[in-house]
């Protein structure tokens, strides 16, 4: 997933908490400013998940800078603070000898079509630190609910599947309007070639600010019972993930499309491991599989 308009969420805030008074302050001479005038996220939340608008000082430090930030709503339909996102802190302290600092924040999700919403992150005070020019970013939360059905009309349809062991050609279909899986999960006919296995679900969610779907497969997902295989007889088909070390009885393979909808790249394989009809643990495991892609690609068909 590209996140080129933020830091990566990954990005440590420093502090949250103002200094003392007997605490020392930076006396050089630095100035303050937001790095970026505009960040645009999904307004949807994913928990764990921060965005960090970024803080960085010019010249260097003697001591710590403490900065505060206002936020304020803007727009015909302002983005309003606790409930369509949430501020962490509006001050942070950046350490002697730091650049960088961070306001951290998280959208609070909702399931309406609404317009896109707009804040700003304004800095009013910095102690140790005179107000640049670039004091205010805007902060744009992309509804990603009116986007949902064009993003899945591209993503419905006949695919290519292409594995280390060969190609084969699936379907991607949506659940129904009115099933709690509208919107949120597809269904995958045909993998491997393999037309009497059941449906692979995948969880199906839209990166509004890119563009991007993200196609989650959570497993063990069972894909056909009581089939009998000449030799073997009668099994269970459950996908597992698979990767260079083997199966494994759980997990999930992830992928993110690129910008057209059109390519999808899985970061894990899958395999249909055969169990003893009832029993999916590693004990009903019948040491064999009914197919492997250790990689696995999806191609729009156009």
């Amino acid at each position: 997933m590209k996140f080129n308009k933020i830091f990566a969420a990954a990005l440590a805030i420093l502090t949250m908490t103002a200094c003392d008074d007997d605490d020392p302050v930076n006396t050089a001479d630095v100035t303050v400013n937001m790095q970026q005038t505009t960040i645009t996220v999904a307004e949807d939340f994913s928990t764990g998940v921060y965005y960090n608008i970024p803080l960085v000082l010019s010249g260097e430090t003697n001591g710590p800078v403490t900065v505060t930030v206002e936020v304020e709503g803007v727009g015909a339909s302002p983005a309003i603070e606790d409930e369509n996102y949430v501020i962490t802190s509006k001050t942070v302290v950046i350490p002697a000898g730091e650049t960088v600092g961070a306001i951290e924040f998280h959208p609070s999700s909702n399931d309406d079509i609404n317009d896109d919403r707009q804040f700003t992150v304004t800095i009013v005070a910095a102690a140790g630190a005179k107000i640049g020019s670039n004091k205010t970013t805007l902060v744009t939360l992309v509804d990603e609910d009116h986007l949902l059905p064009e993003a899945l009309g591209k993503l419905v349809g006949s695919w290519s599947g292409s594995t280390t062991r060969g190609s084969f050609t699936c379907t991607i279909s949506e659940f129904p309007e009115g099933d709690p899986n509208h919107f949120k999960k597809v269904k995958l006919s045909n993998i491997a070639g393999l037309s009497y296995l059941n449906d692979v679900i995948l969880d199906f969610s839209l990166d509004a600010s890119t563009g991007q779907v993200i196609l989650i497969m959570d497993m063990p997902q069972v894909l056909a019972e009581g089939i009998t295989f000449t030799g073997l007889g009668t099994a269970d088909v459950v996908l597992l993930p698979m990767d260079a070390g083997g199966l494994y009885l759980s997990g999930a393979s992830s992928a993110i499309s690129n910008e057209e909808v059109t390519q999808f790249v899985f970061d894990m394989g899958c395999a249909g491991g055969l169990f003893t009809p009832g029993n999916h643990t590693a004990g009903g495991f019948m040491g064999s599989v009914n197919f492997q892609m250790p990689s696995f690609s999806l191609t729009k068909v156009q």
